[in-house]
């Protein structure tokens, strides 16, 4: 089973340390400005014992997130930092990096205690919602704020401050002589296999790598070996209408590569009357017009403007492997562009 990347593995990391009770420091890159190697948004961990998970930058900086994770384990309080490359000092006397940016960091010391942001974190990512933040980045107070789900209609209410944070752009904001960070942290994309071809095993390597979510439905049993499919979240045995027609929350791509020109239409038919942003079939355009003469026009017109076909970026190559890595190039662009 290939290791999970991403804010997915991030948490499931710090999960697993908390269970184990072991402390551990999360760090949140709360703003950008310039050339940085990550986005506001992105989670790392450093535990008790100088494990790190994540990863804030292409390396420069992370003997200093492993300070600021000692400082605030030592602490028991929040800790702020900025990595600032801009200048042309740091290329010679500083990180040596030359990204020409600046980033600022908030560090959080998680133990048995109950953290409220950590525990909104975990709830919001599980829901596949994402958390939405407003905190205070000023040393002397960094961290304290405010945080809600994108899905929580209700929030602010008569606060002015909560209003007024809540309908800002991303970015930093002053009030009343107090600056806060305003972000989004985005659920980890949820990916679903209408067939479990020759590719998936690939796909789900590259899907788990980039900290996606995953289901696959087949009907045929054959193809759902565990072992062949190991890094796939869940597996069904279903056809794809039938599966389609149990799911509570639509996943944010949906991939039709059954290789049956029958059951790919099945699977077009149900997703043209399922709200999913990305629909993907495989296959060159000379099948995918002779699939879509065959849908009612309603569906046809429903499907269009998600339909990904042929599916992928086209990389060049060729074979199961070349095809996956193409797929995934698309959804990595898609997902990152919704964003």
């Amino acid at each position: 089973m290939s290791p999970i990347g991403g804010n997915r593995g991030v948490l499931a990391r710090a999960l697993a340390l908390r269970e184990q009770g072991r402390p551990f420091a999360l760090a949140l890159v709360t703003d950008t400005e310039g050339s940085t190697y990550r986005k506001p948004g992105a989670l790392a961990l450093v535990a008790d014992d100088g494990e790190r998970f994540g990863a804030i930058s292409g390396g420069c900086p992370e003997p200093a997130l492993d300070a600021l994770a000692r400082e605030v384990l030592a602490s028991d309080r929040i800790g702020v930092a900025v990595f600032d490359t801009r200048g042309e000092d740091d290329l010679v006397f500083g990180s040596g990096s030359g990204c020409r940016g600046r980033m600022r960091v908030l560090a959080w010391p998680i133990t048995s205690a109950p953290r409220p942001l950590f525990d909104a974190l975990v709830a919001a990512h599980a829901a596949g919602v994402a958390l939405e933040l407003a905190l205070v980045v000023d040393a002397g107070d960094a961290g304290r704020g405010l945080a809600w789900r994108a899905d929580d209609d209700h929030f602010g209410g008569e606060d002015a401050l909560a209003e007024s944070l809540r309908t800002a752009p991303d970015g930093l904001h002053t009030w009343e002589d107090t600056t806060f960070a305003r972000l989004r942290i985005a659920p980890s994309p949820r990916l679903l296999l209408l067939g479990a071809g020759p590719e998936a095993p690939m796909l789900l390597q590259l899907a788990r790598t980039l900290g996606w979510f995953t289901d696959v439905a087949d009907h045929r049993p054959a193809l759902l070996d565990p072992l062949r499919l190991g890094d796939a979240d869940s597996r069904h045995e279903s056809r794809p209408a039938a599966f389609l027609s149990t799911l509570a929350q639509a996943p944010d791509a949906a991939l039709v590569m059954t290789h049956l020109a029958s059951t790919d239409l099945e699977a077009l038919g149900a997703l043209a009357q399922a709200a999913v942003p990305y629909v993907g079939l495989l296959g060159p355009p000379g099948r995918r017009d002779e699939l879509l003469a065959q849908l009612p026009p309603r569906q046809r017109d429903a499907l269009r403007p998600r339909l990904h076909a042929p599916v992928g970026l086209p990389l060049g190559g060729e074979g199961p492997e070349a095809i996956a890595l193409a797929i995934a190039a698309d959804l990595q662009r898609h997902f990152n562009t919704r964003r």
